[in-house]
């Protein structure tokens, strides 16, 4: 025998409701729903800065903002299973695609990365390598060479990198600066080449970082 419930179940929100400014006991400020900002982002206005290997980004032709993905709870019921906000952000990786260069210097930095990272050969490969450009060679570093090391810092926090994607407006004004925090690369794909072409065109490479999160922040 079905029981009959004793109170009316409430009447549910109509949408219009909402839409002309009052939803229960919420007013809406119809003003503060008018948009600020009238143009459009463009998907060619970034500049993305990797300190610690300039050559690679300026040669990027396109990059990505990572998505996140928040997990959630199940309560279990007889009827539905009621789910719940979860407490762990999980990140995609950021992509990006570079042109590679006529002497491959931008591709042997990431190369030159991972190895460092995984020592392929022996123990010995694994420690930091910058670039020449930004840190003067007399720094103490360790870097892989043709099969030669030099010894210097063997710290692992020096294969971390802070990636910055920097989204510009229409004039070329930052307008937000994401960052990825201790960045490293985990996928550098390979290098095509050949003959059949009938017109030059250029090798282009594309790698995978994986970080621990990233902020944004509005400029």
């Amino acid at each position: 025998m079905a029981l009959k419930p004793t109170v009316p179940p409430a009447a549910p929100i109509s949408v219009s409701s909402v839409r002309t400014g009052t939803a229960g006991n919420t007013t809406i400020n119809a003003d503060g729903r008018q948009p600020t900002v009238f143009d459009y982002s463009q998907n060619n206005q970034f500049q993305l800065n990797i300190p610690i290997f300039p050559l690679t980004q300026w040669f990027v032709v396109s990059c990505n903002v990572p998505g996140v993905t928040m997990g959630q709870g199940v309560v279990p019921t007889p009827l539905i299973d009621v789910p719940l906000m979860g407490d762990k952000l999980t990140y995609d990786q950021f992509n990006m695609t570079f042109l590679v260069d006529e002497k491959l210097k931008n591709y042997i930095e990431l190369h030159d990365w991972l190895v460092n990272m995984a020592a392929p050969q022996n123990t010995a490969q694994f420690g930091a390598r910058t670039s020449e450009y930004v840190i003067a060679p007399s720094q103490p570093t360790k870097f892989y060479v043709d099969g030669q090391v030099v010894t210097g810092s063997t710290s692992d926090r020096d294969l971390y990198c802070d990636i910055q994607l920097t989204i510009l407006s229409s004039k070329n004004n930052p307008v937000a600066v994401i960052t990825m925090q201790n960045a490293f690369p985990v996928t550098l794909s390979a290098l095509d080449y050949t003959q059949q072409d009938t017109d030059t065109s250029y090798v282009q490479c594309n790698v995978s970082f994986a970080f621990m999160l990233y902020t944004i922040a509005a400029v």
